[in-house]
C-alpha cells in the first residue's frame, strides 16, 4: 500500500518538473478555441527529455518531391494509431459532439394540438421519406427522423394500446388529428416491415441497392396486420363524423388513409404466388389513388420541428448523425407510381409459358428505364425461386428439361422420364437416368444463376456475368465428358457433314446447350459495357468487332445445332411421330430460326459500327484521350479479362485484334461500302424479327417490351446507315490535303435509340 502511494508521489513529482511556458492565457479565447475557426496555439513544452522542432517547411518540401499516387508510410504507425489520431470534437467523426447551446435530444411536445393541414403536411413528408428509403437511403436518414415514428417505436410496442403519442392522457382523450397521424404511422411502419423482410430474404447488395438495417428497432412485428387495418378503417369513420375540419381536408386525409391501407394490403398480398391477377389488381388500384394525393398536396402545411437528425443518436449505430435526406414530392410521386406500375408487371411472370419466354421476360423487365426498385426486383426473385419451386408450380428439373428440349434435344431419349422407373443397374436406361441427374445437378446452379443475376442492378449484372461465363466454361467441359459417356447408352452414330469438316462428328447435345448459353452471356457482357459507358469512344471499334466475333460464332453454332435437329427429325419421320413429338421438333426449329436470325442481325450491325468507328479514327474524328497511366495493351488486358479463361471461342491476341480492327489493307471507301452493306443486312433482319408473333419470338408475356426493343434496334440500324452515308458523302467531297468538314457527337446513355448500339451523330462544319 505504501509502495503504491510512493509511486503516485513520484508521478506527481515528474509532472511538476515539466515547465509550461505559454504566458498569460486568455481564457475566453483559448478555452473555447475548438469552436473558433482559428486553431489554438501549440503549447510550448520544455523538458530535459524533449526537444521540439518546427518541421513544417521541411515536411512541405519533402511532400512536393513525391510522385502522384506515391505513398510513404511508417511501418510502426499502425491502423489503431491512425484511428486514435482522429480529432475529437469533429462533428463528422465525434458522434457525441454538440454545437454550443445544442441539446442531446429534442424537446418536442407530443400533446400539442395539430391543425388538420399540419397533419397533412407531416404525412406527405413521411411519404417522401418512405420513397427515399426505397431509393436506397437508410432508415436513419429518412423514416426514422420523424419524432412521431420514434415515439411509436420506443420502447418496442406489442399492442395498439402502447402506441399513443401523448402517454400522459387516457386513450379516449386522443384528438382526431393525432389518431389520424397515429393510424397512418402504424400502417407505414408495418408496410416497411413487409418490404424489409422481403428484401432481406432475397439476393441484393447492401448499401448498393437497399439498406435493410433497422438499428435494432422493431418494425411492429408483434402487432397483427389486421389490427392496424381495422384502426385505419375506424379512424376513417371518425374522420367523416368529426366537425371543425373542412370538406376538402377531410377528403385529402381520407385519401391518404385509404392509400396507406391499400399499400399495406398490397405488400402483404404481393408475396402470394397463387393469384397473380389479384396481385396485379392491387397494384393497379394503388396507382389509381395517386392523382388524388397529388391534387391535395398543396393543402398541407409543413411541420419541420417534427423531424430531427438527433434521433440518430438513439439508434444502435456507431456513425455520427448524418443530414436528413428529403426528396421532393414530385420525385417521390414518380418513384411510387413507377413502383406500382412495375409491381403489376412483375406479377405477370407467374403466368408461365416456356423457359425461353421466362428468360426474355426477366431480361426485358430488368432493362426498363429507370430500372425497377429493389423491392420489386426482390419480389420478382421470390416469384421465380421462392421455396425452391419455380414460379410456385414447377420443379427445377421441369424447367431445365423444358429448356434442353426446346433448344437442342427435342424428343431425346436422354430426357425420357420413363428412364427413372428402371431400377436394374445394368440397364442402359438406368445409366442414362443417373448420368442425366448428375448433369442436372451441375447445370441447375449455373442456369438459375442467370435468372437470379438478371434480377440485380445493371452494374451488378455485368460484374456477375464476368464470373458466370467462367462457370459455364467449366460446365461445358463437364458436359462434353458426359456426352462421350452417354453415347455408349444412346447408340448415337457419328455424322459426316462436309460443312462441319472432313471427319465424322457427334451432336454433343449437353455441351452444345452449355456453349450456346455461354456465348449468349458473353454477348450480353460486351453489350452492357456500351450501356454502362465502360468503353471510351476510341475503344468502340475494337469492342464492336469483338461483339460481332462472338455473335458470328453463335450463329455458326446454331447452324450446327440445327443440322443435328433436322437429321433427328428426318430419322423419326421414317417411323410414326406423335403429335407431341412433332410439336417439340417444330418448337426447337423455331427457336433455332429465331436466334439464327437475331445473331445474324447482331453481328451485321456490330460489324457496321466497327467499320464506321475505324473510319472515324482514320479521319481523326475520334481522338483517344490522354492516358498517362495506361496504354492499348493494358486496356486490352482489362477488357478481355473475363474471356481469358474461355477456351472456345478462342481469345483474339492483342496484335491480331488491332490488325483486324484497323484493316490497314482496306481503303476508307471500301470500309464505308462494307459498313453500308452490313447495316442493310442487319436492318432487314430486325425488320423480319419485329414481325414475328410472340410464340415464334419466344416472348410470351412480354411482347410489348420485346417489340419495343426490336424497333429500337431497327431505329439504330437506320440511324447507323444515315451516319455512314453522311461520312461517305463528306469524305468523297474532301480533297486529300484538306480536313474533312464534319464532326461527330456521341449520345449519352439513354439519349440514343438503343443503349447497346452507340451510333455517332454526324454534324457538318463550316
Amino acid at each position: 500500500m505504501h509502495g503504491h502511494i510512493n509511486g503516485v508521489d513520484d508521478l506527481h513529482q515528474q509532472v511538476a518538473n515539466l515547465e509550461i511556458e505559454d504566458g498569460n492565457r486568455n481564457l475566453t479565447e483559448d478555452a473555447f478555441a475548438s469552436w473558433n475557426s482559428k486553431p489554438p496555439p501549440a503549447p510550448q513544452l520544455s523538458s530535459k527529455g524533449i526537444i521540439a522542432m518546427d518541421i513544417t517547411e521541411q515536411f512541405a518540401n519533402a511532400a512536393q518531391q513525391l510522385e502522384v499516387g506515391q505513398l510513404v508510410k511508417d511501418p510502426h504507425f499502425t491502423l489503431f494509431e491512425a484511428v486514435g489520431a482522429l480529432e475529437i470534437m469533429d462533428p463528422k467523426m465525434d458522434s457525441g459532439y454538440l454545437e454550443p447551446g445544442e441539446t442531446m435530444e429534442d424537446d418536442y411536445d407530443f400533446s400539442q394540438p395539430l391543425l388538420p393541414e399540419e397533419i397533412l403536411g407531416i404525412i406527405d413528408h413521411m411519404l417522401c421519406d418512405e420513397m427515399a428509403w426505397h431509393m436506397g437511403y437508410p432508415l436513419a436518414q429518412t423514416i426514422f427522423t420523424s419524432l412521431y415514428i420514434d415515439r411509436l417505436l420506443d420502447p418496442s410496442p406489442t399492442s395498439l394500446e402502447q402506441t399513443y403519442f401523448d402517454r400522459s392522457e387516457s386513450c379516449s382523450d386522443e384528438p382526431i388529428t393525432l389518431q389520424i397521424l397515429r393510424a397512418y404511422c402504424l400502417g407505414l411502419i408495418k408496410t416497411c416491415a413487409y418490404v424489409n423482410h422481403r428484401v432481406k430474404s432475397e439476393h441484393f447488395h447492401e448499401e448498393e441497392d437497399f439498406v435493410t438495417h433497422t438499428f435494432n428497432r422493431s418494425l411492429l412485428e408483434s402487432i397483427d396486420h389486421d389490427a392496424i387495418l381495422d384502426l385505419i378503417s375506424e379512424t376513417t369513420k371518425l374522420l367523416y363524423g368529426s366537425s371543425g375540419i373542412s370538406p376538402e381536408l377531410v377528403d385529402a386525409l381520407d385519401c391518404r388513409l385509404t392509400f396507406r391501407a391499400a399499400f399495406l394490403k398490397t405488400v402483404h398480398l404481393a408475396e402470394s404466388r397463387d393469384s397473380p391477377e389479384d396481385v396485379k389488381a392491387h397494384w393497379v388500384a394503388l396507382q389509381a389513388l395517386l392523382p388524388g394525393i397529388k391534387a391535395s398536396a398543396k393543402l398541407g402545411k409543413p411541420v419541420p420541428a417534427s423531424f430531427s437528425h438527433k434521433l440518430q443518436r438513439k439508434l444502435a449505430s456507431t456513425t455520427p448523425p448524418r443530414p436528413i435526406v428529403h426528396i421532393g414530392e414530385t420525385v417521390a410521386y414518380d418513384e411510387l407510381e413507377r413502383m406500382c406500375r412495375d409491381g403489376a408487371v412483375a406479377a405477370e411472370v407467374l403466368d408461365y409459358h416456356e423457359s425461353h419466354s421466362l428468360m426474355t421476360f426477366v431480361f426485358l423487365f430488368q432493362q426498363r428505364k429507370p430500372q425497377p426498385a429493389t423491392y420489386i426486383r426482390t419480389l420478382l426473385q421470390h416469384y421465380i425461386f421462392g421455396d425452391m419451386t419455380i414460379l410456385g408450380t414447377m420443379s427445377i428439373r421441369q424447367l431445365l428439361d423444358g429448356d434442353l428440349t426446346s433448344t437442342v434435344m427435342p424428343t431425346h431419349k436422354l430426357l425420357d422420364r420413363a428412364n427413372d422407373e428402371v431400377e436394374l443397374p445394368t440397364d442402359p436406361r438406368h445409366k442414362m437416368a443417373s448420368q442425366m441427374e448428375l448433369f442436372r445437378t451441375r447445370a441447375a446452379g449455373c442456369y438459375l444463376d442467370i435468372l437470379r443475376t438478371l434480377c440485380q442492378n445493371r452494374c451488378r449484372i455485368r460484374r456477375t456475368l464476368c464470373r458466370s461465363v467462367a462457370d459455364w466454361e467449366v460446365l461445358q467441359l463437364d458436359a462434353e465428358e458426359l456426352d462421350a459417356d452417354l453415347r455408349q447408352y444412346t447408340g448415337e452414330q457419328p455424322v459426316l457433314d462436309r460443312e462441319l469438316g472432313s471427319t465424322p462428328s457427334y451432336s454433343f447435345p449437353l455441351s452444345s446447350w452449355a456453349y450456346f448459353y455461354k456465348l449468349r452471356q458473353m454477348e450480353w457482357l460486351i453489350q452492357m459495357g456500351f450501356e454502362l459507358e465502360v468503353y471510351q469512344i476510341d475503344e468502340h471499334a475494337s469492342m464492336y468487332w469483338y461483339l460481332q466475333y462472338i455473335a458470328r460464332t453463335r450463329s455458326r453454332h446454331l447452324e450446327r445445332m440445327r443440322g443435328f435437329i433436322v437429321r433427328a427429325f428426318k430419322g423419326h419421320e421414317r417411323s410414326k411421330v406423335s403429335r407431341e413429338e412433332h410439336e417439340e421438333y417444330m418448337n426447337a426449329l423455331a427457336f433455332n430460326n429465331y436466334h439464327s436470325l437475331e445473331s445474324t442481325a447482331t453481328f451485321g450491325l456490330a460489324d457496321a459500327l466497327s467499320c464506321l468507328f475505324t473510319v472515324l479514327a482514320r479521319l481523326l474524328l475520334v481522338v483517344p484521350p490522354p492516358r498517362p497511366y495506361s496504354d492499348d495493351q493494358k486496356r486490352y488486358e482489362v477488357r478481355m479479362k473475363p474471356f481469358q479463361l474461355i477456351g472456345l471461342p478462342e481469345l483474339i491476341p492483342f496484335d491480331d485484334l488491332t490488325r483486324v480492327v484497323a484493316q490497314p489493307e482496306e481503303s476508307t471507301s471500301d470500309l464505308l461500302k462494307f459498313a453500308a452493306d452490313s447495316v442493310q443486312g442487319a436492318k432487314r433482319g430486325f425488320e423480319i424479327l419485329s414481325k414475328l408473333d410472340e410464340k415464334n419470338a419466344f416472348c410470351q408475356g412480354s411482347k410489348d417490351s420485346w417489340l419495343k426493343n426490336m424497333k429500337d434496334c431497327l431505329k439504330a440500324c437506320i440511324f447507323t446507315g444515315i451516319s455512314i452515308a453522311a461520312v461517305k458523302k463528306a469524305f468523297e467531297q474532301t480533297d486529300k490535303d484538306r480536313k474533312i468538314q464534319i464532326k461527330i457527337e456521341i449520345p449519352a446513355t439513354g439519349k440514343g435509340y438503343h443503349d447497346w448500339w452507340v451510333v455517332p451523330k454526324v454534324i457538318p462544319t463550316p
